[in-house]
């Protein structure tokens, strides 16, 4: 295949996923955030990265699908969400996010909550509009533990055909993906849909209290995973950020998983979806 063509090929399970999807749009304060639902059962929702979409969470719906009702939102400002008024502010985002659940949601239902990277500060925002109303949350390389300090992301502004191409190539294996063979057409296709669909600069949100303070006195299962090759993690910062959640949450679910980076759902999702699994099952 053209390299060109590689981010545009049709993907079975991201073209289903997609035709699959109830896209359902809620509204707080005159923006308007994006939601898509699969399945039935007890709810399942998935907050995705910084530049992402409901996409980076594509090998993991439909494992989920039949015994849960999965949400997928796209967060303020990326996907098919409205870009937010600026200063961005996490809070009006984080009300946004939990107003749409109480619209999506029988009141007071309770959910489970998966977040990922930059998704981390919204769950935080979550702890905070909508207390103990998740039955277990599960940190996937999620933000808001300890100092995030992004690796080297190169720009794709400007660049078509194979530039475009290898731009992306280089940010997946930069940032996302530990081992290079894995950074497959899916995952170029993801990558850059979900680039030119983002308009928030994650890195200018004030993103509140973070879940360094917002976990304490949670009631619900609390859980982390993250890639023994995550490029998020500078010397010291797995051991910094396993301490403050036991800290946090002493009867904390952990796990490491070996030859993976930042982008663990994706790259070794059969083991990420049995942790899971397992998690929301204890």
């Amino acid at each position: 295949m053209d390299d060109a063509m590689t981010i545009t090929a049709a993907d079975p399970l991201l073209d289903r996923l997609s035709t699959t999807a109830e896209l359902i749009f809620t509204s707080h304060n005159g923006k308007k955030t994006a939601w898509r639902r699969w399945g039935s059962g007890p709810a399942l929702v998935f907050l995705h990265g910084g530049s992402g979409s409901w996409r980076h969470w594509v090998r993991n719906i439909e494992h989920f699908s039949g015994d849960h009702t999965v949400l997928a939102p796209d967060l303020p400002g990326f996907g098919n969400s409205d870009e937010p008024d600026y200063p961005a502010d996490g809070d009006v985002m984080g009300a946004a996010l939990a107003q749409g659940l109480d619209t999506l949601l029988p009141p007071k239902e309770h959910y489970d909550l998966v977040a990922f990277s930059y998704g981390g500060s919204m769950a935080s925002q979550l702890l905070l509009h909508q207390p103990n109303r998740q039955r277990s949350i599960t940190l996937a390389a999620a933000a808001g533990l300890a100092e995030t300090r992004p690796p080297p992301m190169l720009s794709v502004r400007g660049k078509t055909a194979g530039e475009l191409v290898a731009a992306h190539r280089t940010n997946l294996a930069n940032i996302m993906i530990a081992d290079p063979a894995r950074i497959d057409a899916l995952a170029l296709r993801i990558q850059h849909e979900n680039t030119m669909e983002a308009r928030l600069k994650v890195r200018n949100v004030k993103r509140g209290p973070g879940l360094k303070h917002t976990l304490e006195g949670f009631k619900g299962k609390v859980a982390a995973v993250w890639g023994e090759r995550d490029t998020f993690l500078y010397p010291g910062a797995l051991e910094e950020r396993i301490s403050t959640l036991l800290r946090l949450q002493p009867q904390a679910q952990i796990r490491l998983l070996p030859d993976t980076g930042h982008w663990l759902a994706f790259e070794a999702a059969p083991t990420f979806n049995s942790f899971l699994r397992g998690v929301l099952e204890r």
